[in-house]
């Protein structure tokens, strides 16, 4: 598996919160690989094989940030809403792309410093008085852009120094791969569990589609993978994770204690690398709405260090994807194994 190509793919496909049906289908088509895929109610992705007792959930979100057209002014200029929490700092001049009857270059709007009082140089703008340039009048706007129609950050795909790469959507596509690696490791491995994937829709939005997605399937354990906060040279290093150092093992009130010792020993007995995440309450994953479905799931929370979460930047270690994908594939075999005991 070419995991840069994977991950590149992944993030390029659209497929904001509530309407992720571009990422979605390409995502089935490599899942697809493994097992038999469908698409549920709500949006999901949702794969299985086996029919051993015990049951394992993975899950990984599709959706990504965006915005929303809301309105189009008298002078054609798009009115948005947020989708998510896209980073409202970095918004002002960025490029977009609006997805409307085709796809439309444009510009969020930006007041020249010169313009600007003292207090708004240093007050953020909020979203909703955000405005999406794409050159036309209104009339000529009505034509290819509706109501509802989502916007996208427009962004670059480069490979960094360092075995790291930066794109958009990273968040949490790039979890979407760790687990399409994971189970092209186990591939022919496993007979005597069942595994289902779960590729979830609206996390951004509050979780819904892992938690209509796990309730429909009611594991036994679960795993939820996700992006957590990478280091850079402006943050508190006991709040981030570094990049190329291994997955991070959720530590938190939400997640098993005792499913979380078992994947960082693991880590101890495979050599692989790994950093700790500990979060005093929720985990602001699908950790959180898995583990309280149906009758409860002990659920374990692996996050993959990424650093400029929510922009068009977002950067990301190769290593961090591969061990990420080992040590869930080891874990899987060590249920396998002790079925077979």
């Amino acid at each position: 598996m070419d995991l840069k190509q994977l991950c590149f793919e992944l993030a390029s496909k659209v497929g904001t919160s509530g309407d992720e049906r571009e990422a979605a289908l390409y995502a089935k088509s490599e899942l697809e690989k493994y097992m038999d895929v469908k698409i549920d109610t709500l949006g999901n992705v949702v794969g299985s094989f086996g029919n051993g007792k015990q049951h394992i959930l993975l899950d990984a979100h599709i959706d990504q940030i965006g915005l929303v057209v809301r309105g189009i002014d008298e002078k054609g200029f798009l009115l948005v809403d947020r989708v998510g929490g896209p980073d409202e700092r970095i918004l002002i001049g960025s490029e977009v792309t609006v997805h409307g009857k085709e796809p439309l270059f444009g510009v969020i709007c930006s007041t020249p410093p010169h313009l600007l009082s003292a207090d708004d140089k240093k007050s953020g703008v909020d979203v909703k008085k955000m405005a999406v340039d794409i050159g036309y009048t209104k009339e000529e706007a009505e034509k290819y852009v509706e109501i509802g129609d989502r916007i996208t950050l427009r962004s670059c795909q480069y490979e960094l120094l360092g075995n790291n790469i930066v794109s958009g959507a990273f968040d949490d596509r790039c979890s979407v791969a760790v687990l399409l690696r994971a189970l092209e490791i186990v591939q022919g491995k496993i007979n005597n569990l069942k595994i289902t994937a779960l590729f979830s829709v609206q996390e951004e939005t509050g979780g819904s589609g892992a938690k209509t997605g796990s309730f429909s399937m009611m594991p036994d354990y679960a795993i939820a993978v996700d992006v957590g906060f990478g280091d850079d040279p402006y943050t508190d290093k006991s709040t981030t994770i570094s990049l190329g150092k291994g997955p991070s093992v959720g530590i938190s009130p939400t997640l098993d204690r005792k499913f979380t010792d078992e994947l960082k020993n693991i880590c101890k007995d495979k050599n692989i690398p790994y950093q700790h995440d500990v979060m005093g309450g929720r985990t602001g994953t699908n950790a959180d709405s898995i583990n309280n479905t149906g009758k409860g799931v002990k659920t374990a929370l692996i996050s993959v260090p990424l650093r400029y979460m929510h922009t068009g930047i977002e950067v990301i270690n190769l290593d961090d994807i591969e061990n990420s994908a080992r040590l869930i594939a080891e874990y899987l075999l060590k249920k396998e194994a002790e079925c077979d005991d």
